[in-house]
């Protein structure tokens, strides 16, 4: 009975308790190999995800995972993952489990969605989406609130609703934060002609006079500080712009 088994072709007989031996019945026996434990590497995944069992993946046929390396129950495809050491074994086309190969699951947690609030922007400050800020790190931008492709860095901004996610080292992105966005106009130069004064009439930057709003008047065509109202005139040229009601300022 100590004997190992062989592939090949066996005989069995039984014998009475009178000692009695019967003929011989013959019995064909195959010995399959086993194979060998499947491959396969650690594995991480984003709680989001909601992945299973079904979800491992490892290299061989008629995988069978398990939470113990010998013994137990293999586990079902629709079992939630969590971090921990997973088996998995293959079976061959001839029913012979291998032994089983641990493979290290992480399921790393999915960040909270960042903090943004709305934002504007004037159309002359030509805004794209890289300007666009909230509080996070990662940050993706997206026009839509699931799906879809994050917006590139140099897309152009306009008036609407950005989503904006972050995502953590471990390469979980978070749920989206809607962000409302406005580009608004901004206002054409201010109308204005020459203007002259007399020294003695002690004349100041208040006392110019263009066609506009909000007029900021300056003694550069671009950049600097706007000039005070009580700055005194002198002769020269000036430059004045206009401020629309949203802040965004016209050209000089």
């Amino acid at each position: 009975g100590t004997d190992a088994l062989a592939t090949g072709t066996y005989y069995v007989s039984q014998t009475s308790a009178e000692g009695c031996e019967s003929t011989r019945a013959l019995v064909d026996v195959k010995i399959n190999p086993t194979p060998s434990a499947p491959s396969a590497s650690a594995q991480a995944f984003c709680s989001s995800e909601n992945k299973t069992v079904s979800d491992l993946t490892a290299s061989g046929t008629g995988l069978k995972w398990y939470n113990a390396s010998t013994g137990g129950t293999a586990l079902a495809g629709t079992d939630a993952l969590a971090t921990g050491t997973y088996y998995v074994s293959q079976t061959s086309a001839e029913g012979c489990e291998s032994t089983r190969t641990s493979v290290d699951v992480k399921v790393n947690l999915m960040p909270s969605a960042p903090s943004a609030s709305a934002q504007t922007f004037c159309s002359s400050e030509n805004k794209t989406v890289s300007d666009l800020t909230a509080s996070g790190t990662s940050l993706k931008w997206y026009n839509a609130s699931t799906g879809g492709t994050a917006l590139a860095g140099t897309d152009a901004l306009a008036t609407g609703t950005y989503y904006v996610s972050q995502t953590s080292a471990e390469g979980c992105e978070s749920p989206r934060t809607s962000v409302d966005v406005k580009v608004n106009l901004t206002p054409s130069a201010s109308s204005a002609s020459s203007q002259t004064f007399c020294s003695s009439e002690n004349k100041t930057v208040s006392d110019l006079t263009a066609s506009g709003t909000s007029l900021k008047w300056y003694n550069a065509s671009t950049g600097g500080t706007a000039l005070a109202g009580t700055d005194a005139l002198a002769t020269g040229t000036y430059y004045v712009s206009q401020t629309s009601a949203e802040g965004c300022e016209s050209p000089r």
